[in-house]
């Protein structure tokens, strides 16, 4: 079954420097377009966008927890090394994005797209993802260690990697996705939807050895 997500229900049409809307007594931005320029951290813990279009944009030294988004877009943004515990996202869209190391950990997830963006090394333990979808993603060393997975797809991705243990793959489908090798418990692959040569690797992993008659 083909798994959807809502997109973004973006209606922002002003484009505003960050430094216009942002207030750390009110880390509360809405309805504007932020694009060519860099955002330094620290920023104000619970921060909140609602009909937001980041374009361009680099986010830098940023380490916050809690941070709310919904109905967000990020195109051709730069959130590598990102600290973004205990984020909470409905209906946002990364569009070729760099996020090599960004970290949403703990974090709940729901109608997510991203889409040809570099996730090496990102952090995803603990998190809760409904109705996500990894279109094109270099998602190499990522750990998403006991994370709840409804309606996760991986989309020609790159696993290489990967760390999922305790995380149950039931009804996940990787059979687009490449890896040459993945961290994974044998409980946690049953009922995961794999190509050929991806359940000989899998039987690698699990210490199996596959004999030819």
């Amino acid at each position: 079954m083909a798994i959807t997500v809502q997109r973004p229900k973006v209606t922002a049409e002003d484009k505003v420097a960050f430094s216009q809307v942002y207030d750390e007594q009110e880390p509360y931005i809405k309805q504007v377009i932020i694009e060519d320029c860099t955002i330094d951290g620290p920023l104000t813990e619970a921060f909140e966008c609602i009909d937001v279009i980041f374009k361009n944009v680099r986010f830098e030294g940023i380490a916050l927890s809690k941070m709310y988004l919904r109905d967000v877009v990020f195109e051709k943004c730069d959130l590598s090394n990102a600290q973004l515990e205990e984020i909470t996202m409905k209906r946002v869209l990364f569009d070729n994005c760099q996020m090599t190391g960004v970290n949403f950990a703990d974090g709940s997830l729901m109608d997510v797209r991203f889409h040809q963006c570099n996730m090496l090394l990102g952090g995803f333990g603990y998190a809760k993802q409904k109705q996500v979808i990894f279109d094109n993603c270099i998602l190499k060393q990522i750990d998403a260690f006991e994370n709840a997975l409804t309606r996760v797809a991986f989309q020609s991705c790159d696993l290489t990697g990967a760390n999922f243990s305790h995380t149950p793959l039931k009804g996940i489908d990787l059979s687009t996705s490449y890896f040459e090798q993945m961290t994974v418990g044998i409980n946690d692959v049953k009922g995961c939807i794999v190509n050929e040569t991806q359940a000989t690797a899998f039987s690698s992993l699990l210490g199996l050895v596959v004999k030819d008659r």
